[in-house]
């Protein structure tokens, strides 16, 4: 945990960190309303908030993401693929759009978990195709006792 502290409190600008925060909270905020209107309209009209929601929250979701990642400063020269970039944000904008489509659609059963479930991914499918945007100049490893294992005895 101590690793952790001291990567965000060494390794990034704490004002670009504050900045990623402000903009996912603005992109929740304009989710949340933006799926009253949804709820709101019908026929044509719906099918454009969702298409507005979509954006806008995938927008947030990526752009969060990218500041952050942006706020991280690594000792050695690092870039991002432009591709995989753009590929991650077309993904938070498709997910994202999928699952507030059922998430608000009334003939879905339990549509809100299923939609949840999809939004949720989508943020996980962006968040990895971000990573591996990232490039430095070594390779990366896995360091294995960073990672806490446990037993099947102690899960119960």
């Amino acid at each position: 945990m101590l690793k952790v502290y001291t990567c965000i409190a060494t390794q990034h600008d704490l004002r670009l960190v504050a900045l990623a925060a402000l903009i996912c909270a603005l992109a929740s905020f304009t989710a949340v309303n933006l799926l009253h209107h949804v709820g709101r309209s019908e026929s044509e009209m719906r099918r454009i908030w969702l298409a507005v929601a979509a954006v806008a929250t995938g927008f947030g979701i990526w752009a969060t993401h990218f500041i952050a990642m942006l706020a991280f400063q690594p000792a050695v020269p690092s870039g991002y693929n432009i591709a995989l970039t753009i590929m991650s944000l077309l993904a938070a904008i498709a997910l994202t759009g999928t699952g507030l489509t059922i998430s608000t659609s009334p003939r879905v059963p339990h549509g809100r978990w299923i939609g949840g479930a999809i939004v949720g991914g989508g943020i996980a499918v962006m968040h990895y195709t971000g990573m591996a945007a990232f490039e430095m100049s070594y390779a990366a490893i896995w360091v294995t006792r960073l990672i806490k294992r446990r037993s099947a005895a102690s899960v119960q």
